[in-house]
């Protein structure tokens, strides 16, 4: 998994083209092809003062602090050529076991350019009016779910260590087979990534037009469903993931994807959702429920 750094550089980049173009827009008016009666009548679904984003900054922090200093308090060794040769597929659990025979170059090239390209996905908050005129917002609520999804992801991967299905296949050469990461394996953080990225932009999207036309609605959430779909079978052709690893990255990036927006929405930051301060035992925090 790349550096943080590299995810946000993408970011950043495309946020900076992006908003050049909406400085040139101007005003639209309100007929909306893509819901049903041809007009949009509902107002920003979003609730992103300070107070509502106060709880999502904290568990941003929260998050990049666990994804750097697991990998910095990780002294697991990469494997030695003595180690490899002892390894037994048989002991891979049978669902997982195929995926120690795959090894592929060119998958694991398809799934970097997906993971990579996967950023300037909000380029389509600029299709419509509606998300376009609140592009800043839904910028920064995007760059939540980034660094949710990377901390967990790189914090659970330095704390399982699991080994990669490569490390098991005699076919593939010995500097990826001894590698550093040849022991991050759970879960997928190509599939997490991109699951949690088109799944907030389906949301989005959804969540502005909620009288879209079925249409749309078939092919905007087929498309964040393939995604990383595909980036999860490519993740396994390429004898970097077991299934087990990009099914788990999916839940994970896709409940993220998913959960930031929806607790964005000013019906359930003001009836469902409580933030309130704790003190107790000596320790002081932040005490967060929602009501379903």
């Amino acid at each position: 998994m790349k550096s943080i750094k590299t995810y946000f550089l993408a970011f950043i980049l495309s946020a900076s083209f992006i908003t050049s173009t909406i400085a040139q827009t101007g005003f639209e008016k309100m007929v909306c092809s893509m819901c049903k009666d041809g007009i949009h009548n509902e107002e920003n679904p979003y609730n992103h003062d300070f107070k509502a984003e106060l709880p999502f900054i904290i568990t941003s922090a929260a998050s990049l602090t666990f994804g750097i200093v697991m990998p910095a308090t990780n002294d697991t060794q990469p494997f030695t050529e003595d180690e490899l040769v002892q390894l037994d597929r048989n002991d891979v659990n049978a669902f997982d076991r195929p995926a120690t025979y795959n090894w592929s170059t060119n998958a694991k090239k398809a799934s970097d350019i997906i993971r990579t390209t996967v950023i300037i996905l909000p380029i389509a908050f600029l299709a419509n009016h509606n998300t376009r005129s609140d592009f800043g917002s839904l910028l920064i609520m995007g760059a939540e779910v980034a660094a949710i999804t990377y901390g967990i992801t790189n914090g659970v991967k330095h704390a399982v260590n699991r080994s990669r299905p490569l490390v098991y296949n005699e076919d593939v050469p010995l500097d990826d087979r001894t590698s550093s990461n040849s022991r991050l394996s759970y879960f997928s953080g190509h599939t997490s990534f991109t699951a949690a990225f088109s799944f907030y932009i389906a949301k989005v999207i959804h969540d502005y037009h909620p009288n879209l036309k079925n249409g749309y609605k078939i092919a905007l959430w087929s498309f964040a469903a393939a995604i990383p779909f595909a980036t999860g079978y490519l993740r396994v052709v390429a004898g970097r993931h077991f299934p087990t690893d990009v099914i788990t990255g999916y839940a994970v990036g896709a409940t993220i994807g998913l959960l930031v927006p929806e607790l964005h929405k000013k019906k359930v930051l003001n009836e469902s959702l409580s933030i309130v301060p704790s003190f107790s035992y000596g320790s002081k925090g932040i005490y967060l429920s929602y009501r379903f």
